[in-house]
């Protein structure tokens, strides 16, 4: 199990993370958040790694990491998530596909940089029909 975090929010914010959750956009505040903690852990990373010049410096810290992800068992769902996976088939070094009543249930490794998984977790959230999506970096 996760470890929960409190925090505190302003009404506003509050309404805005409703209103997302409400308009479909996310199943749940957690996903909303975690998704957005993702993005923000992208760019931050992108922005502690310039240097005096202004140039980019690659992120080049390699991790493996693992998902798990249940889905409906529909073909534009795969069609997704097959989209998403082509983008990184140099760093999904494995991937079983499992059929359970309606659902499919897929078991994926990455092999790549921590900059690489942090995009590849945010884009497989954004399949709004995704029933549950875990991940873990194992390095």
């Amino acid at each position: 199990m996760s470890p929960i975090i409190s925090v505190s929010l302003n009404e506003s914010l509050k309404k805005f993370i409703n209103k997302l959750v409400s308009k479909n956009k996310y199943d749940n505040k957690s996903k909303l958040i975690r998704d957005a903690l993702l993005r923000l852990m992208s760019t931050e990373d992108i922005a502690t790694s310039l240097d005096s010049t202004s140039e980019l410096i690659p992120i080049t810290r390699n991790i493996i990491g693992n998902m798990i992800i249940v889905a409906p068992n529909d073909y534009n769902v795969q069609k997704k998530l097959n989209r998403i996976e082509s983008a990184y088939r140099d760093q999904i070094v494995s991937k079983n596909l499992n059929f359970v009543n309606q659902n499919f249930i897929a078991f994926m490794v990455y092999d790549g940089t921590l900059q690489d998984f942090q995009k590849l977790v945010v884009e497989i959230n954004s399949i709004e029909e995704i029933k549950n999506f875990r991940y873990l970096i194992i390095n």
